[in-house]
């Protein structure tokens, strides 16, 4: 039976680099190392996976096969920054980075309590830690606990239902201590590219280009808007208060594009894109999944539209729209059962040639350097 005894209480300021796929550290001097480890889950049927974990002088990648997917997770963790991409059929299908402030971190971990309990796992032996993190706020809260060798490895995990059964576990099987070069820990640096998300798919043969290119800018109470578009591509930019601004680039034909997103102390990147994966109904970038007519009519800037529904049988928020003949939105009305609705109305309208080159976020933000990563050498 677990038995959980504090006898030293850590506090820390490290974020979310645990919850995203890279393991716990305690300090930044752990050796590199090659660890390979079974992951189960409690309820799940499809058994238990294979992960492979490598470090290099605080860097981490972490590779976990999973039925026809493979999820792959690069990060720092004392960084706090954490990218994570899915690879399905010998390609990157989607991809997400993520870096925020420990401050400003829900999942930031605020205490790690040491334990007297030793386990020998794998044919090593490591003391078990309780990872306490902010959303914790009561005793019915999962409780993490994680596993470390003298020199600072984890080779063991558990997620622990509050009545103390296992949700989730990872145990070692191999653990190799050596040199790990520094190129397998760095993540690929087209996954920051905005062309490797944006190229064409085989199926783009089957496009009727139909509505024209336009740049329009709309604005609301609080925030303004520019929107273009070069069939099927649209871009959305949205700058708000407080300095925060929303990039998302999509396809209106696929699950295809990227979206940025800055804020005070978090900004976060990610992107998708497949061949083989057919486009599905409800797309991740611009959340639309309908076409209602609300037969309502208005008109702005000299340009009639009609009123649709984008989001029908939304029960708590959703996105009507008042339509051009062309499909240009004059009124975007973004409403919420929670009172944070918000309705952006068109302030200019400009029908232009758009290049695929203007569809894109600006190349700083999206500097690997930038996120603390830099090229493999």
């Amino acid at each position: 039976m677990y038995r959980l005894i504090v006898f030293a209480v850590i506090t820390i300021a490290a974020g979310s680099a645990y919850a995203s796929g890279v393991p716990f550290f305690a300090s930044p001097d752990v050796p590199d190392y090659t660890a390979k480890m079974i992951v189960r889950d409690a309820y799940d049927a499809k058994g238990d996976r294979q992960r492979v974990v490598q470090h290099h002088k605080g860097w981490t990648r972490v590779e976990e096969q999973r039925n026809e997917e493979t999820n792959l997770s690069y990060g720092n963790f004392f960084k706090n920054v954490v990218l994570r991409a899915t690879r399905r059929n010998g390609e990157i299908s989607s991809f997400e980075v993520r870096q925020v402030e420990p401050s400003q971190d829900h999942y930031g971990i605020t205490e790690v309590r040491e334990t007297d309990d030793v386990e020998t796992v794998g044919g090593e032996q490591c003391r078990w830690r309780q990872i306490v993190r902010r959303m914790d706020r009561d005793e019915t809260s999962p409780s993490e606990l994680t596993c470390l060798t003298e020199d600072g490895i984890e080779i063991a995990t558990k997620v622990l239902f509050s009545s103390g059964k296992v949700m989730s576990e990872t145990r070692l099987t191999d653990l190799r201590r050596g040199p790990v070069p520094e190129a397998v820990v760095r993540p690929p640096m087209q996954f920051l590219e905005a062309g490797t998300w944006l190229a064409p798919l085989p199926r783009y043969d089957d496009y009727t280009p139909n509505p024209g290119d336009f740049e329009a800018e709309l604005v609301s109470h609080r925030s303004k808007e520019r929107l273009l578009r070069h069939y099927p591509w649209w871009l959305r930019q949205r700058d708000g208060g407080g300095g925060s601004i929303l990039i998302t680039v999509w396809n209106e034909r696929e699950d295809q594009g990227l979206r940025y997103s800055a804020s005070k102390g978090e900004r976060m990147f990610e992107a998708a894109r497949s061949s083989s994966i057919p486009a599905p109904k409800f797309r991740r970038f611009d959340e639309i999944y309908g076409m209602v007519d609300m037969r309502e009519q208005d008109r702005l800037l000299g340009e009639d539209c009609a009123w649709y529904d984008r989001t029908p049988n939304s029960a708590d928020g959703g996105l009507r729209q008042c339509l051009t003949s062309d499909g240009i939105p004059l009124i975007d009305d973004r409403w919420s059962g929670w009172g944070d609705s918000e309705r952006f109305k068109i302030v200019t309208l400009t029908r232009r040639p758009v290049g695929m080159d203007e569809m894109q976020p600006p190349r700083d933000y999206l500097q690997p350097a930038a996120w603390g990563f830099s090229p493999p050498y």
